[in-house]
This record gives C-alpha cells, structure tokens and sequence, in this order.
C-alpha cells in the first residue's frame, strides 16, 4: 500500500473513531419511546427526521457501524420515507424499531416490543 492511500485510510479511521467517540456520547440522552410500533406514523417520519438533501446524510455503513456501537443488532436498515434511516432488529434483548436521523445519527424514535 503506497504512503497516500495509508494516509487517506488512517484519517478516515481517525475521523470515524471521533464520530463515534462524540455520537456515544449522545446516544446516552433517553429517546422519545412509545409502547409498542403501532403508535408511531409512517406519515409523520418526515416530520421528525430531517428535511436535508442525502448529500449532506451519513453514510449507510457508518451508520450501521454507528447503531451497532450503541447496542443494535439489525436485522433489517432501510430508509423510511426518505428521511429516516430506520432499524428493525434487537437492543437489550427486545426487538425494536428504531428511527435515527441521517444527518445526524441522533436516535429520534425508538418502539420496544415487550
């Protein structure tokens, strides 16, 4: 591997461990839950997500790294109504549904199945 392409690969690992490093940090903050998946709109997903175009979103592998470094083993990513990455897996040994913002990553809905 040639000096430059070193160079390239150890800052953006430098820059993800800092991303994860202040995202931890947030990911302690309670998100707003409800009782059960139902209670959450599909239609309102744009409302609580982000309105900003996807050149400004995170990457998707960065924020499957990001979810499963707060605890998410996912089953299923996709993005919901085009404004929310939205997780469908286990967190604490509950399934969950869960919607973080893609620009972001901060958790903004999360359903516990119980």
């Amino acid at each position: 591997m040639n000096h430059a392409v070193r160079n390239v690969a150890a800052s953006a690992v430098g820059a993800l461990a800092l991303a994860v490093s202040a995202l931890a940090a947030e990911a302690d903050k309670p998100p707003v839950q409800s009782a059960g998946p139902s209670s959450f709109s599909r239609e309102r997903t744009e409302d609580v997500c982000t309105r900003e175009p996807r050149s400004q979103w995170l990457p998707e592998a960065e924020m499957r790294l990001l979810a499963e470094f707060r605890g998410y083993k996912i089953a299923t990513f996709k993005i919901a109504n085009g404004s929310c990455y939205e997780i469908y897996g286990f967190k604490s040994g509950n399934m969950v549904e869960a919607y973080f913002d893609p620009v972001t990553s901060k958790l903004v809905r999360q359903n516990i199945a119980k």
